[in-house]
């Protein structure tokens, strides 16, 4: 686990960069997955699982974001599979195909007296 992590260090005193993180929680995810192969009734540590697994989602988007390079490398490298956030669509472009809503029919609606 420590060998894969100095694989992934920046500097000598490198522990946050997101690729040091990245590869730490990779191990350990893994580690935990054949835990629960045997165990599969261990439901504190799936629990645990879950959770390591979106943190590193949330570094990876991160990454993804700010070093698109980085990202790739460490994506290849650690055999990774995940999926870089799109960007999210305006109203008018995700309901700009779908016709306007019928006008109002004026019959309806009450009149301020």
């Amino acid at each position: 686990m420590q060998a894969l992590r100095e694989m992934y260090r920046r500097s000598e005193n490198d522990t946050g960069s997101p690729e040091y993180q990245v590869a730490g929680m990779t191990e350990r995810i893994s580690y935990l997955t054949k835990h629960l192969k045997i165990h599969p009734k261990d439901f504190s540590t799936r629990r645990g699982l879950v959770a390591m697994v979106n943190k590193r989602r949330r570094l990876l988007n991160y990454l993804s974001k700010r070093e698109v390079e980085r990202y790739k490398s460490l994506i290849k490298s650690l055999g990774i599979r995940h999926k870089a956030p799109g960007a999210v669509p305006s109203k008018s472009e995700k309901y700009g195909r779908f016709p306007k809503q019928k006008a109002v029919k004026k019959h309806l609606v009450k009149r301020k007296k």
